[in-house]
């Protein structure tokens, strides 16, 4: 049951890769950090080429809060690139990826998205099978949105905000684009990972509450409020101004992300199953939730990548797991609405 980010659309003209070069890519990514120098330049090399490829882009999190939140002599510094990408051209933006040397890290592990719960995917750079470091992250909307891509992305970029990259100028979001996306970026990683909580305490002592309204009536755009709301509370001064602006109850987002490392495999299964259409829709994410690609049952199960009487053995060692997941996933479902309800409570 892959769950992370993905691709929802196959890009079968591409040259396929082996699973174990994205595995390879990803772990050495992990040990071997690139430089800011080396990452500004390939923001501004793929902003660039989006450009050219007709793709609107807007820089996301790392240069632009370091430039607009941090102050000189701090240091905001950031390991990846990430770029909001206007949905019309995400198809676009994905080959431009391809014809500069990056894959997909979703696509080579065999992750699929089937509640269509992802709000981005990741591609690194490599040459051969061995990552240079950098990694790009493409998103196609802001995390905790509910409106479609197309509506959100449209109040998004109606204002933009513009930083400098390799002495060049480049779109990124408002101010208030800004603010709505440090307190949501918290909301959607919680207390425990330090760089989001960082931006958002600061964010909060030092922008206005003009900014922050403009943030709220955003968020409200593009059906943020509760992810918006969650995040501000996760830090006391945001639960101040939460409360100042109105707000709305947020019981359920909060449980839920206090909760998250708690997230069995097979939630977004669920909601995806629950949520369908029909009984195609319901069939499709069954097979798809029994019967995963062979990347993904490789990913989890690496001793089955040798020969294909393993990767037979891990399937059905996979079909005999599933109703464990999906029962502790019910569970936690049924946890997470009782919490929510509390939102509703008088």
């Amino acid at each position: 049951m892959g769950e992370r980010r993905s691709s929802s659309q196959p890009r079968s003209e591409q040259p396929q890769r082996r699973p174990g070069d994205a595995l390879e890519a990803f772990a050495r990514r992990a040990r071997e950090l690139p430089s800011l120098m080396a990452l500004n330049a390939a923001a501004a090399e793929a902003l660039d080429a989006f450009a050219h490829a007709g793709v609107d882009t807007l820089v996301l999190k790392g240069p632009a809060l370091a430039r607009t939140l941090y102050e000189s002599g701090e240091h905001r510094g950031y390991t990846d690139v990430d770029l909001l990408v206007s949905p019309t051209g995400l198809q676009t933006a994905r080959g431009v990826l391809h014809e500069r040397g990056y894959m997909s890290i979703d696509d080579g592990l065999g992750i699929v998205d089937l509640a269509g719960a992802a709000d981005a995917e990741t591609w690194v750079r490599a040459r051969g099978a061995r990552s240079t470091g950098v990694m790009i992250d493409l998103h196609w909307r802001l995390p905790g949105a509910e409106t479609p891509p197309e509506a959100a992305w449209a109040a998004l970029s109606r204002e933009r905000g513009w930083i400098e990259l390799e002495g060049r100028r480049f779109a990124t979001l408002s101010h208030q684009g800004l603010a709505l996306h440090v307190a949501t970026h918290a909301a959607q990683h919680g207390v425990r990972d330090g760089r989001p909580i960082e931006d958002l305490t600061l964010a909060v002592e030092r922008w206005s509450p003009e900014t922050w309204r403009g943030a709220a009536t955003l968020a409200a755009e593009i059906g943020a409020t509760a992810a918006f709301a969650a995040g501000l509370r996760l830090v006391p001064r945001g639960e101040v101004l939460a409360s100042e602006l109105g707000l709305p109850a947020t019981e359920g987002a909060l449980w839920k992300i206090a909760n998250r490392e708690k997230r069995p495999r097979g939630t977004f299964h669920l909601e995806a199953f629950t949520g369908s259409r029909g009984a195609r829709e319901r069939l499709l994410v069954l097979r798809r939730s029994l019967f995963p690609k062979p990347e993904w049952i490789a990913w989890q199960y690496p001793w089955a990548r040798k020969t294909g009487a393993r990767l037979m053995l891990a399937r059905g060692l996979h079909l005999m797991r599933a109703p464990i997941w999906a029962a502790k996933a019910w569970r936690f479902r049924r946890q997470a609405r009782s919490a929510k309800a509390k939102d509703l409570a008088p």
